[in-house]
């Protein structure tokens, strides 16, 4: 019982050598053309445009001139380069050289102009905070706080945080983010000693015009540059957009 061959796979990269080789038949033309007539409108630019390749194909048909540029500007003197192209006069030699260097830019300028773009994913609030720790309830003594949504962080310009083993509030003020464990895109970012949790309900129940000045009404304790680094111990008081 015979075996059945599994065909062979072809690869993209192989797919795309193949529609270059098969586009550089026209330019073999074109260059017949040249040599015969040592004139041409041809334009390889055009051409490749015309074809709607991407630059990934195009970039297979770089350096398709340069056997021909090499054995035209003879620069090691061979006698058999030249009698193969006595045929031409040396201004006429001089305008394919010319000519064909011209198409060797366009196709290195198609690249350059053709380059893929990679798009950019826009991650949803809920893939942003992903990784973030927080802490979703803290209950002390006869109150009860619970974190609010952290998808509510992105693009948020008020955050207060409150680390319940440090008893640091942080406010975050800016367009802010949240990248990993962090805040991020914060204009500002400080904290104050906060022990008293009749001061820290009244921020969690309150509305914006409280929020915006709440570190203010915190007595006995020095404002400082806050922490951006959200843990496990960290309360989402409160955000206003």
């Amino acid at each position: 019982m015979m075996t059945q061959k599994t065909p062979k796979t072809v690869s993209i990269q192989e797919r795309m050598q193949n529609k270059a080789f098969v586009a550089l038949g026209e330019v073999e033309h074109q260059i017949d053309r040249l040599l015969e007539t040592t004139k041409s409108n041809f334009s390889m630019y055009k051409y490749v445009k015309q074809l709607g390749y991407s630059g990934k194909v195009v970039h297979y048909m770089k350096g398709f001139a340069e056997n021909y540029l090499f054995e035209l500007k003879n620069e090691e003197k061979c006698d058999q380069l030249d009698e193969a192209y006595n045929f031409l006069k040396p201004t006429q030699k001089k305008r394919v050289i010319k000519k064909l260097e011209t198409w060797e830019r366009e196709v290195e300028q198609y690249c350059e102009e053709y380059k893929p773009i990679r798009k950019v994913r826009i991650k949803t609030p809920a893939q942003l905070v992903k990784k973030l720790p927080y802490l979703n309830v803290y209950a002390q003594d006869d109150y009860n706080f619970q974190s609010i949504n952290p998808e509510e962080i992105i693009r948020a310009r008020l955050l207060y945080t409150y680390n319940t083993s440090s008893k640091k509030l942080t406010r975050f003020e800016g367009h802010l983010q949240v990248k990993g464990s962090r805040i991020t895109g914060f204009d500002s970012c400080k904290e104050k000693t906060l022990t008293d949790l009749d001061l820290l309900d009244r921020l969690y129940k309150g509305g914006n015009i409280i929020a915006s000045k709440f570190l203010d009404e915190i007595p006995r304790s020095k404002e400082k540059d806050g922490n951006d680094l959200i843990t496990k111990n960290t309360l989402l008081v409160k955000v206003v957009k």
